[in-house]
């Protein structure tokens, strides 16, 4: 993983700072996540909702459920801009297609009166460039402090990592790493195209970009590779399902030396038995999407196979929460100096 020398902020350690939030893709699906998430935290103020699209439009009307005495404008990027530059939003939340943040940055950054606090949801910053961290909280949160520019992990390496991270740490892996997952539509965003549509997607599974072509291998390699040590070599197996949210992913690995079932179920429950959004399910139980669906929680299991030679982690997240929007307010907290927990969901809406 690449390493950088992470920008900083003048909030002493420890403090309980606020966050003046322009939520940018506000009418995504990441977007609309956040703001929900974000409404219920005494430390964040959404100052605007940044779309293009609606722009004009009371943010009571663009926000899925929202009530009536919602008081947030929406605006096209060009205020939003206005606003950062006139110090009335510190904070900017990015939920935008690849490559758009990277575009609109060096403005944003140019017009800030000081550093701007940032949570990147996308791809663009996630190898390290240009000054951000990438922050998947339980197998780095040490490396985020006085960070401001944040790269937010991919939906499916977040699954993937919280899956196998006892194993990487205690430097098990020996040989290749498959990941296969599922997840629901939308981890395709929120656009209209008819791959994505009920009627194509209904009853059916299909995989996409099988083997090493997805751009989510290179995301994991580099941080697995800065987990264990030494890189693993990494295949993928994306599939999508006939579900609206949700990731079930599925990691096999060599190991280096046998491990017992029970030694492995003990590693796993030792490691996350402190982290608030990890749970190790009992030996023979497995994760389910709707267990963690709405929450922040990941849902683990693992156990060895084939005289303890080859390791089955599982792990089931909401994409749209852990693997997106959940996440970086779960960054946020610990950037505000907040409690980690603060306005986040540990339990499922399984209906």
């Amino acid at each position: 993983m690449t390493t950088v020398q992470p920008m900083t902020t003048a909030t002493p350690a420890g403090a309980r700072a606020t966050a003046r939030i322009a939520l940018l893709g506000a009418s995504g699906y990441s977007g609309q996540e956040f703001a929900r998430l974000a409404l219920a935290h005494p430390g964040v103020e959404l100052v605007c909702l940044v779309s293009r699209e609606h722009a004009g439009r009371p943010g009571r009307e663009l926000l899925v459920g929202a009530g009536r005495d919602l008081d947030v404008p929406v605006v096209a990027p060009d205020a939003a801009l206005e606003l950062v530059a006139q110090g009335a939003a510190d904070t900017v939340v990015a939920c935008l297609p690849h490559g758009t943040w990277r575009q609109l940055a060096p403005s944003f950054h140019a017009a800030a009166p000081r550093a701007l606090r940032v949570i990147d949801l996308s791809a663009d910053h996630r190898d390290g460039a240009d000054g951000y961290v990438y922050a998947q909280p339980e197998s780095g949160r040490a490396g985020l402090a006085g960070a401001v520019r944040i790269a937010n992990p991919g939906c499916y390496p977040t699954a993937a990592t919280l899956a196998l991270l006892p194993a990487l740490e205690q430097r098990w892996i020996d040989g290749p790493v498959m990941v296969s997952a599922v997840s629901g539509i939308s981890g395709a965003g929120r656009s209209a195209t008819t791959r994505t549509s009920f009627v194509e997607a209904d009853g059916g599974a299909a995989l996409y970009k099988a083997g090493t072509v997805h751009a989510h291998v290179a995301e994991m390699v580099r941080h697995f590779g800065h987990v264990a040590g030494v890189a693993p070599a990494v295949g993928f197996a994306p599939q999508t399902v006939p579900m609206a949210r949700g990731i079930l992913a599925v990691v096999h690995a060599t190991l280096a030396h046998p491990v017992t079932p029970a030694a492995a179920q003990a590693v796993w429950e030792q490691r996350y038995a402190d982290e608030p959004f990890l749970r190790v399910l009992p030996a023979g139980a497995w994760p389910e999407t709707r267990a963690v669906r709405g929450s922040n929680r990941c849902d683990v299991a693992v156990t060895t196979m084939h005289d303890g030679r080859a390791l089955l982690a599982t792990a089931a997240i909401d994409n749209l929460v852990k693997g997106a929007a959940g996440q970086a307010l779960q960054n946020l907290n610990l950037l505000l100096g907040w409690p980690e927990t603060t306005a986040l969901p540990v339990d499922g809406l399984p209906w």
